[in-house]
């Protein structure tokens, strides 16, 4: 025994419910071990419920060991409607804790369950092109000055920044074509300086990879200045809410 826990994911309440999780023993659906052998159960007794496991130690953040966890989510994944994800060392001491997180979090939690289930998650990644000229983002028409005083006009300012931060612009007609398949996003601008510019998490239905991909494809080469490329499909571990703690 370890004396601590080791999270894969969190799935929901109805997840295995006749496996035997109340007792203890290992659910019957949980095929395979997690990342260093050892058997998987499920921990919680709530809406939402946590998938663990019981490793000698908790795994070093190498190669070999992110390539296992990523290899028993994607396993796990396969085998729910809905699944949520856990980063990589998630580590916590008892089942006592791990129960608390669960259920001081079961509403978000459930929220997300719900969001992602039967979807997956699409990389898209957006690199300055090779020659280092880049397009500019087209015009947009300036949007009308808010009314009211200096407060007023800040929040506005400040509204259009984030809105213009968490936006691709550069990529426009790729992010409207890509538009209808999308149940969600996350776009990340790059902090450091390099050629990535900026990377979206794109949530689509399971069945929509091969309508992705082709989009993507078929779109790409029609944006001079930007190279972009898709990697997935993912579990969606970007719309996990936040890591347990």
């Amino acid at each position: 025994m370890s004396g601590g826990l080791y999270v894969y994911g969190i799935v929901g309440e109805d997840t295995g419910e006749d496996a035997g999780e109340d007792t203890g023993e290992d659910a019957a659906w949980l095929p395979g071990c997690g990342l260093a052998e050892e058997p998987l159960r499920l921990v919680g007794s709530g809406p939402v419920r946590a998938i663990a496991g019981e490793p000698p130690e908790p795994p070093r953040p190498d190669p070999a060991s992110l390539s296992a966890h990523d290899a028993v989510v994607r396993r796990l994944a396969a085998l729910v409607p809905a699944l949520l994800p856990a980063r990589f060392g998630q580590w916590l001491p008892d089942e006592r804790t791990l129960s608390a997180w669960l259920a001081a979090h079961a509403r978000e939690l459930a929220e997300a369950l719900e969001r992602v289930a039967g979807c997956v998650q699409m990389t898209l990644r957006v690199f300055a092109g090779p020659d280092g000229v880049e397009t500019p983002p087209p015009a947009k028409e300036p949007a009308p000055a808010a009314a009211g005083g200096p407060g007023a006009r800040y929040l506005d300012q400040r509204r259009r920044d984030l809105e213009r931060e968490h936006s691709l612009l550069e990529i426009a007609p790729l992010r409207d074509a890509l538009r209808p398949l999308l149940r969600g996003e996350r776009i990340e601008r790059a902090s450091a300086p390099g050629p990535l510019r900026a990377t979206a998490y794109d949530l689509i239905a399971g069945d929509a990879v091969d309508a992705y991909s082709r989009i993507v494809a078929e779109t790409s080469p029609r944006l001079p200045g930007w190279r972009v490329t898709a990697s997935g499909p993912w579990p969606p571990y970007a719309f996990a809410p936040r890591a347990v703690a």
